[in-house]
Parts: structure tokens; sequence; C-alpha cells
């Protein structure tokens, strides 16, 4: 009996000792941010045209009784850029200027950054952000197609941002569904509301973008984001393994004249989150091919260069084929050495001479 109580004695000392322990552990874990000041604590640009790189600036404010020391800078993705370099002293009661600059995509939405500051001897990094609204000349809300959680079909509306009307030419690829409009008889208009649908594939089939066509030669294509089950992570499941992948999802070539061409940026990153990043097969940037997976569209590769964060830029010309009209919405694939990806491309084809919006 006396050994048994004595065991007992001894679990509950042991239980307080760990527990005791693990008191001091997150004690000593809690270590507060460093005493700076972000002036402004967030940039926000407003709306901005879609592919933009917007310069911005910091400043950074030493609030603490001493000098302090910066560790680490790290931007939440790789479209900021910014001054600030590990090793940065702030002296007592003075600031740094940081200048920022915020590459917005070229398909429209909003876009925000971060930028976590962390300082010698402090815990909890200081954030400064950044926001931006990439904005087409005709917008659309909500600026993407929901349908996610079952969701087969809906509504968006299109408005000029200046209030001209226009024309929806075709939407998804077909012919316009409108809602209490009836292009037969009824004037062009500033704002339209659109039917879609979902379209009934399998998921290596289904396309990631819903794209509205309209008359404006400032702004002929207007591109929504699905957001379905399989547009999401599993729209690329084979990036880890070829070690890159492409951030921009669509080409958005726009107006093109029949028998003409245009030549886009494509953009291919490393990518290797397992090993924060760490280059396994220097080869993963070499590009071996670009070629259409569609007979309405003809890809070529014109040439590369090497980026400054592990990315490579490609120059891609864009033709339409001989036959082909209307909307183009066309995969293309690019095969690297250790690997092939698919982005779609979207282009009108039109006549020479654009036609004048609302006419």
């Amino acid at each position: 009996m006396r050994d048994r109580q004595w065991t007992c004695a001894g679990a509950v000392m042991v239980a307080a000792l760990w527990a005791g322990l693990a008191v001091a552990q997150s004690q000593q874990q809690v270590v507060p941010p460093a005493p700076v000041a972000v002036e402004p604590p967030q940039i926000n640009f407003g709306k901005v045209k879609p592919g933009s790189k917007l310069p911005g600036k910091f400043v950074l404010r030493n609030l603490a009784p001493s000098a302090v020391t910066v560790k680490s800078v790290t931007p939440s993705c790789k479209c900021t850029d910014v001054s600030l370099a590990a090793g940065t002293v702030i002296p007592v009661g003075g600031s740094v200027d940081v200048a920022a600059t915020l590459a917005v995509p070229t398909t429209p939405g909003e876009k925000d950054a971060k930028v976590f500051i962390t300082f010698e001897g402090f815990g909890a990094p200081t954030m400064a952000m950044l926001k931006a609204d990439a904005t087409l000349p005709i917008r659309a809300s909500p600026a993407f197609v929901d349908a996610l959680k079952g969701t087969v079909s809906g509504v968006v509306q299109v408005s000029s941002e200046d209030q001209q009307p226009f024309r929806v030419l075709s939407a998804g690829g077909v012919a316009p569904s409108f809602v209490n409009f009836d292009p037969a008889s009824d004037a062009p208009r500033s704002t339209y509301i659109l039917r879609w649908s979902f379209p009934n594939v399998a998921c290596d089939e289904m396309p990631l973008w819903w794209v509205v066509e309209t008359d404006r030669a400032d702004c002929p294509l207007i591109p929504l984001r699905f957001r379905h089950e399989c547009t999401g992570v599993r729209a690329d499941p084979g990036k880890e393994a070829r070690f890159w992948f492409i951030p921009e999802p669509l080409l958005l070539a726009n107006r093109v004249a029949i028998g003409s061409s245009v030549v886009v940026p494509v953009v291919i990153e490393h990518y290797n989150p397992k090993a924060k990043g760490a280059i396994v097969r220097s080869e993963w940037s070499q590009v071996k091919s670009v070629r259409s997976l569609s007979p309405d569209l003809v890809a070529t590769l014109e040439g590369s260069k090497a980026g400054t964060k592990d990315d490579v830029e490609l120059q891609v010309r864009l033709a339409p084929a001989p036959a082909a009209r209307g909307v183009i919405y066309a995969p293309i694939e690019i095969t690297t050495a250790t690997g092939s990806a698919v982005v779609a491309v979207s282009m009108q084809v039109a006549e020479a001479t654009a036609t004048p919006a609302g006419q």
C-alpha cells in the first residue's frame, strides 16, 4: 500500500514538474514585437491597370530606447520588391525609408501583399501591406464565377467604368444569355446582367476561365475565374514533380487582327516548397518547346531570359489560325527538361479595322 502511495505521489510530482516546465517554455517563447512603427501601415493604390508595376514608399520609425537592427525581410509573394536589407540599423528616434513595388496580375481582381520584417532580439514580425484593384475599362461584379459546392449556374454584372454603352458579343464562348435585355430590340447599355452555367466535364477538361467578349476596342475581353474544386490546386497537380509553375494562369492576348500575331511574355517560376525553395534540379528552367493544343491557335517560342527571382520569362508568339474568328480560348503547352504544363490563352480575332464601341 505504501509503495502504491509513493508511486502516486511520484506521478503527481512528475506531472507538476512537466507542467511547470511547459509554462516556463511558453513564457520564454513570448517575445514582444519590435517597437517600430510602419507609416503608412498599408499603401492602397486603388484602381489600377492590370499588369501594372506600382512603386510606393514606407517609413520605418524606431520608437525603442535603443537602436534596432533588421534581422530579415520576407515578402508574402514574388510580386513584391523591397529595398530594405537584413542588417539595416535604425538609430534611436531615427527612421528608414523603404521603397516597395507591387506587380499586379494581368487579369482583373484585387491583389494584396505583405512584407514581414523581423528585428534582432524581438519576436513577432512588423508588417507592411500593399493593396491594389486591377481594373479593366469594363468591370465584372463579382470578378469571378462562383461554382463551388455544387453550384452550376448564376449571374454576373458587367459595367463600363466610364458609363459608356457597349455590346456584349459572347460569354463563355457562346451567345450571351441576358437578364431583362433583348439585343434584337434594345439599345446598347453601360451595364448588363449575364447568366452563366458551369460545363459538365471532367476535372482535367475543366476551363479555368469564363470569358466575356465585347465590342469595345479598349476592353475586348473580360476574363472571370471559375471558382470550383477542380480549378484550384487540382488544376496543376504536376508542379511539385517538375519543380516549376506558371503564376499567371491566363494569357490575355486581347484583340488580334486576322492574319497578324502578337508576342506575349510568359513567366515560369521555380517551385519547391518542401525544401523551402531549394533548387535540386537546375535543368528545370531549360525550355524545350512551346506549342498550341488547339487547331485555332499557333504558338511558337521567340526566346527566353532568366529573371532575378528563380524565374524565367518566355516570349511566346501567338497567331490565330487562318479560319479562326471570334473568341479563341485555347491551351498552350510549355515543356522544360523537367516536365510540361498548360496555360490558357484568350484572344479576340477581329478585322484589321476595329469597330467603335457601341456601334
